[in-house]
């Protein structure tokens, strides 16, 4: 016997015309709730693809057509999803501010020295939770603290947002690290972390791609990994990057300056960069931060005597 019925289908779709959400991937929406996967892959299956039809229309839809168990499960994940959407009840000014000071995950905020007024864009998220931030208007990472307050005892949540929210409850620095260009034993964030999430949000076949085309020594693994691109997908995939490159030198325009007059006095990139961990990710941050300031990555001052070919003079050709 289905879960849900008619009445309650023409609610939600009614709900769902004016939601931020209606052309969000169903798999991404799904991978943020507590719920099974939605089994139909493809770049049309959103809600706005389904919610025009009437409950018996929807019945017939190839896709739901003699599996009333998908219907349910589709109404299940909109119906959750809209949760994300109701405003949480009505709270007084007084109310909110008291909220916000007993707020542990600002608390933690505070501890590890991460600004409330970091971008959330910066942050390394799904499509799936940002389409939810985005429809609370939460733009920065103080916003993102003060809305898992609010929904954490009203909605059950999944995905990235789960994952980052317990990061920050329990004060992981390793699972922060995930999301935050965040240093474990330190406090602040840092450049060379951030520059490293630049390209977080490309497929990993993707980031391999491009680091080969960059000329970076993959291991026999990942080279066979890597991505074959076509210009035109490589120029798509550098545009991306290069969108969030940019927006990361400028919020961290301190430690940029400080950088470039730290290889212009012969420091070493290389050296700054192996903080990221994987040298996919490395190489691409290499070559966006050189294209964005006009300075040439040199390998590390142990290797001036030639015996040991540095990994960016191979990149830059450069001893």
């Amino acid at each position: 016997m289905p879960k849900y019925a008619a009445k309650e289908w023409d609610e939600i779709r009614k709900k769902f015309r004016t939601s931020l959400m209606a052309d969000t991937s169903l798999v991404s929406l799904a991978q943020n709730l507590d719920t099974k996967d939605w089994p139909i892959k493809g770049d049309e299956e959103k809600p706005s693809k389904y919610i025009d039809f009437n409950y018996d229309e929807l019945l017939m839809l190839p896709e739901i057509a003699g599996n009333a168990d998908r219907a349910d499960h589709l109404i299940g994940i909109l119906k959750e999803t809209l949760a994300f959407d109701d405003p949480f009840g009505e709270m007084v000014a007084q109310v909110e501010e008291s909220s916000s000071k007993e707020n542990p995950v600002l608390k933690t905020l505070a501890r590890l020295g991460i600004p409330e007024a970091y971008p959330l864009s910066l942050v390394n998220l799904s499509e799936g939770t940002r389409a939810v931030c985005a429809s609370e208007g939460v733009k920065t990472m103080g916003e993102f603290a003060n809305l898992a307050q609010r929904m954490s005892t009203r909605v059950v949540i999944g995905g990235d947002f789960r994952s980052l929210l317990n990061a920050l409850s329990h004060g992981d620095e390793a699972g922060l690290g995930q999301f935050l260009p965040f240093r474990k034993g330190a406090t602040g964030l840092h450049l060379p972390e951030a520059l490293g999430l630049a390209a977080a949000s490309l497929a990993r076949p993707e980031q391999l791609g491009l680091a080969k085309a960059y000329g970076a020594k993959l291991s026999t693994p990942d080279a066979a990994a890597a991505a074959t691109l076509a210009p035109d997908q490589k120029t798509k995939l550098e545009g991306r990057v290069q969108i969030a490159v940019s927006a990361t030198l400028e919020w961290f325009k301190d430690q940029k300056n400080a950088l470039v007059a730290d290889i212009a006095a012969g420091g070493s990139l290389e050296r700054q960069l192996v903080v990221i961990g994987d040298p996919a990710r490395e190489a691409i941050a290499a070559h966006f931060f050189a294209q964005a300031t006009g300075t040439a990555a040199k390998s590390s001052k142990t290797d001036d005597s030639g015996k040991k070919g540095g990994f960016f003079s191979r990149l830059f050709g450069r001893g």
